[in-house]
């Protein structure tokens, strides 16, 4: 289709200066750029619109995003505006080629997706002709940077054809970054609705350009009050996830809301068992607030995005990484404290100026607001140094993080496993490609790629042939399960121990999940509270690892294992997410994250034993793998796997008698519908699928 016909299915009549400028550059049809723009400017659009082009061109489109959220958001709407195209979104199973993928026409991925294929030798990555990264700015970001860093060096190493596209709001150093993509600089101020940005502090707005304000009541209610009184809505940022908690409660009483739908009536929210958290949600949401993070599983958050968009919810609570995420824009931002626990230095810390702006970047809504306003809270003492830092300035320039030695051994283990014997030469040839690299990080890249690779080299996964290095069958695989080399190296530490156990019949499931919440890999479990039954059972476990040879170095960290340990036993045991968050204090969210990465980490652990020759404990591992996926016993793995059966429903026809495939197959409908939870319609699909798993003839009804 034309530029007029994508116009006009978008609903856009006229173009906003962003994507004019893309236009009048005569990057549509060739070339690559990057474009600064603020939020809702419109450079989604303008992406689409050279989209459009590649795609009329007999073109394949890879569009990158840094979150799931953000993926699944894209996805939904691209699959509206290139209806004619074939589109899909990719963000897990990181051991797979995926070469299905391969035969659409636009794919929507995360950046850790893309690295992977790229660690698989994907044959149809060679055809992708253009690829847009969005919110290019997470480049800079010290843990999940690297890997946009090392994953588009490596393709504009390989495909330097292919045209590139680069996406963010804040980028202060915008030509430094055009230089390491080799692309056209556009930077764009205008917005559709103007920010008024400010602080508020003793009770006072003070603005830029010198005016304040005085504002009657305590604390942010006079400003909330002030921005729902005319239709607004607002999102009030705390750097706590309880703060964002208390603050919703206290919100929704005081301004009383009450709405006459249910904002969650979409979700099933007996899943989760009787959930505090989640009580809580359903409490406030009911009364027009809500609040949003990590803590509340994934399709929670995605029902209260939707409820905020639909004007259900005026007032969300969310931790920053909100922020970051998808768009949500709002009349009103408060950002409610400039300091944030860095869980690395075990202290508070100011937040960076950047986090400042993408959170106030999310005031004023297209079509709604005639103004956006954004406003940071300051006590008094504070307020000239907070007005200084975070209001007339800019935000920080992106840097490189590839310095850190850790992740840039795992990156260049991958480059090697990927490409085959390769000299150190010719791998500083594609380093130069970084961003790190352009930033000055020559004389780094020099002295510690021969040292990296020589670590490898003794630690089992690299090997040297005649000066050319190549993965080991170990490194190969290490690196396409995309794992970190210390977590395969604390695996096969721990293999031998295993062995041992598993044939003297130990119970080895707490060892193991110990194991897997110890390593590099899994992310820090959050809790609360229960500390004794936590010394409890760490005085009764005998890790595969002893503790004073783990990379456990504090007792609150201790603690942060024996916690994840604990709360992925009673998961596969089948208790619900209600009853470990009452007994452990882990939150929904972070008890779905922890099972998401022990399932992965397990599957790995299996791979690994499996390349060593036990095949055994490979398979146990396996089966473990699979138990902490769905959240059930052993003896429930067989129905979990009919569509439309989870953990709860699973429970409920094993309990009822039906314990396998082919005791469902065998049964009527009509019988399956006498259990609770079941439903007549789920009845007569759970009984065609089994029938199509396993043939049930006339003599066997």
């Amino acid at each position: 289709m034309g530029l007029d016909e994508l116009l006009s299915r978008i609903g856009v009549k006229e173009l906003y200066p962003t994507q004019k400028e893309v236009l009048s550059r005569g990057l549509v049809s060739e070339g690559n750029f990057v474009l600064a723009a603020p939020t809702a400017s419109g450079k989604t659009l303008a992406a689409e619109i050279v989209m459009n082009e590649e795609l009329e061109k007999g073109g394949k489109v890879v569009y990158l995003v840094p979150l799931r959220s953000l993926a699944y958001e894209k996805y939904e709407e691209f699959s509206k505006v290139f209806d004619k195209w074939s589109v899909r979104v990719s963000i897990g199973d990181y051991d797979s080629s995926d070469e299905p993928l391969g035969k659409h026409d636009i794919i929507v991925m995360t950046y850790e997706k893309f690295d992977s294929l790229q660690r698989h030798r994907s044959s149809w990555l060679d055809s992708i002709s253009l690829l847009v990264l969005d919110e290019v700015h997470y480049v800079g970001d010290p843990n999940r940077g690297p890997t946009l860093e090392m994953a588009v060096s490596k393709f504009m190493h390989e495909n330097d054809r292919s045209r590139r596209i680069a996406l963010s709001a804040t980028i202060t150093n915008l030509e430094e970054i055009a230089n390491w993509l080799r692309a056209v600089p556009i930077r764009v101020d205008w917005r559709p609705v103007p920010l008024r940005v400010g602080m508020y502090a003793g009770g006072k707005l003070i603005y830029p350009d010198g005016s304040s304000e005085r504002l009657e009541g305590e604390g942010i209610i006079p400003l909330l009050r002030r921005c729902l009184t005319d239709g607004g809505q607002a999102i009030v940022f705390y750097n706590k996830r309880s703060d964002a908690v208390s603050w919703a409660e206290k919100l929704a009483s005081h301004f009383n809301m009450r709405l006459n739908e249910d904002p969650l009536e979409e979700v099933n929210l007996s899943s989760y068992g009787s959930s505090k958290l989640i009580e809580k949600l359903s409490s406030v949401m009911r009364r027009g607030v809500a609040f949003h993070h990590a803590g509340l599983p994934f399709e929670l958050r995605r029902a209260v995005e939707r409820a905020f968009r639909r004007g259900s919810v005026k007032i969300l609570t969310a931790t920053p990484t909100l922020a970051a995420g998808v768009n949500l824009p709002a009349r009103t931002v408060i950002v409610s404290s400039y300091m944030r626990y860095n869980s690395k230095l075990g202290r508070m810390t100011p937040i960076s100026i950047m986090e400042f702006w993408q959170m106030a970047g999310r005031a004023g809504r297209p079509g709604y607001d005639s103004h956006g306003e954004a406003y940071i809270i300051a006590k008094q003492s504070e307020a000239k140094r907070i007005f200084e830092n975070y209001i007339s300035s800019e935000p920080e320039p992106i840097s490189s993080n590839l310095h850190d030695t850790s992740l840039l051994k795992n990156h260049l283990l991958a480059l090697v496993a990927s490409s085959g014997p390769i000299s150190p030469g010719e791998i500083l040839e594609i380093f130069k490609k970084t961003l790190l690299y352009i930033q000055g990080g020559d004389k780094f890249l020099r002295r510690s790629i021969p040292f990296l690779l020589e670590s490898l080299k003794e630690a089992g996964f690299l090997q040297d042939i005649g000066g050319l290095y190549r993965a080991t069958s170990l490194g190969k695989r290490v690196s396409e399960l995309y794992i970190d080399t210390s977590s395969a190296q604390m695996m096969i530490e721990a293999l031998d121990e295993l062995i041992k156990r598993y044939r003297r019949m130990e119970d080895l499931e707490l060892p193991v999940l110990h194991l897997l919440c110890m390593l590099p890999d899994m992310p820090k479990v959050y809790g609360r509270g229960r500390t004794e039954a936590l010394i409890e059972a760490f005085e009764e476990l005998d890790p595969l690892i002893p503790i004073e040879e783990s990379p456990i170095s504090s007792h609150s960290e201790l603690l942060q294992v024996i916690r994840g340990a604990l709360s992925l036993k009673m998961w596969i045991s089948g208790q619900s997410d209600g009853e470990i968050e009452e007994k452990l204090g882990i939150e929904p969210g972070d008890l779905r994250n922890l099972a998401e990465n022990g399932e992965w980490l397990c599957y790995s652990f299996s791979e690994i034993s499996k390349l060593f020759g036990e095949k055994e404990i490979s398979e146990w591992l396996r089966v473990l793998s699979m138990r902490i996926r769905y959240g059930v016993p052993e003896e429930l793995l067989s129905l979990v796997i009919l569509k439309g059966v989870g953990r709860v429903r699973a429970k409920l026809l094993y309990e009822a008698g039906y314990r396998t495939v082919r005791d469902i197959a065998e049964a009527e409908p009509e019988q399956l519908e006498r259990i609770v939870g079941i439903g007549k319609q789920l009845s007569k699909e759970l009984v065609e699928q089994a029938r199509s798993l396993v043939y049930v003839g006339p003599s066997d009804r």
